[in-house]
């Protein structure tokens, strides 16, 4: 295995498993033209569809009830149909970065639903036919216990708050791919729960086209056999399966999850890496990204492999669930291909472990 240390010689991430996948980027900021040179070309050289990281969820999109914001998704709209690549919107309903007005406490079910539908038309009617698809829903399963998360919506609308959402995307952009996306609904338990909502989705007429496994994993725990299993389950009801948010942490964050209102303060020496990812740690991170794209490239498992971030400097990783120095991408912050970069390449040749 060698590592390519030239962003502009190295191989297109894109391109390399165009026959397989595609492969995505999430990209933060206002907007990716304010992204420095060599960001910007990582950008379009390694991925050929974009997903906004915040930009586009309902508080930063439509903080103001009638006064939607979409300057900074426009401009990431526009850079994305300059350079020929996709947009995945994210998302239309979540429980977090939401705005007050969506849910407050004590609305009634009739106008929560009219809000929900307000808030829907707006956003997703304002890209109708621009975007290859939504995740409409985000993280609506429980962690444990009951079927779905007790949020705002669950509260004021029901557990049918699921269905109304992926009915109004679909009348606010008809043309779009309408997608579920979650944490942690590899593992078993969860992953059952998630199939539970999906079935009732289906059967009760929804378009569900696909599913997003967000893959927020940590470096030698990642749950190959899950992972494989889940991909297999969700496909057999006919969806598309994504992995939308990869990452692997190098820095362990127990009892986490990918929630991130939880928040943790990490002393100075608990900052493992602050001087650079250690040889042997980056090696251990190659091979399991190379596993994970063993499986990926397996045929027909996968439609897009989306990494939560450009390069390790913009992870969301570095602040949470506290403030850290972290390396869980394929470039560094130089925007240099690691050792976990020419292992994916070479994922593509290499067998799969059972």
């Amino acid at each position: 295995m060698s590592v390519l240390t030239s962003p502009a010689s190295s191989p297109s991430l894109w391109r390399t498993f165009a026959q397989r996948f595609q492969v995505g980027a999430a990209v933060g900021g206002r907007s990716p033209d304010s992204l420095g040179s060599g960001e910007r070309e990582l950008c379009v050289r390694h991925f050929d569809v974009l997903t906004p990281e915040n930009c586009m969820k309902p508080g930063p999109v439509h903080p103001e009830r009638g006064r939607p914001d979409f300057s900074a998704s426009d401009a990431l709209v526009e850079f994305a149909e300059r350079h020929g690549q996709g947009v995945v919107g994210h998302c239309l309903s979540w429980h977090q970065q939401c705005p007050d007005w969506l849910w407050p406490a004590g609305i009634d079910r009739q106008s929560a639903l009219a809000q929900l539908s307000e808030h829907i038309h707006a956003v997703a009617g304002h890209y109708r036919g621009r975007l290859q698809g939504w995740d409409v829903v985000n993280e609506a399963v429980a962690d444990d216990g009951e079927f779905l998360r007790a949020t705002p919506a669950l509260r004021a609308i029901g557990p049918d708050h699921v269905l109304r959402a992926f009915e109004l995307a679909r009348e606010a952009d008809p043309n779009a791919e309408l997608y579920y996306n979650d944490y942690n609904i590899e593992q078993p338990a969860k992953r059952q729960r998630t199939l539970r909502l999906l079935r009732e989705l289906l059967a009760a007429g929804a378009r569900v086209d696909g599913v997003g496994i967000q893959g927020h994993w940590i470096l030698d725990q990642v749950p190959f056999g899950d992972i494989r299993a889940a991909i297999a389950e969700y496909r057999a009801l006919g969806l598309k399966v994504m992995i939308t948010e990869l990452d692997v942490d190098v820095v362990d964050r127990p009892d986490c999850g990918a929630d991130i209102s939880v928040q943790r303060a990490y002393a100075p020496a608990a900052d493992l890496y602050r001087d650079g990812l250690p040889d042997a740690v980056a090696a251990r991170q190659a091979e399991q990204y190379a596993e994970l794209f063993r499986i990926f490239g397996e045929p027909g498992a996968v439609s897009r492999v989306t990494f939560w971030g450009l390069h390790d400097g913009m992870s969301w990783l570095n602040t949470w669930p506290g403030k850290r120095t972290n390396h869980p991408l394929l470039f560094d912050r130089a925007c240099r291909p690691k050792a976990a970069f020419a292992a994916v390449l070479d994922s593509i040749a290499s067998p799969v472990r059972r």
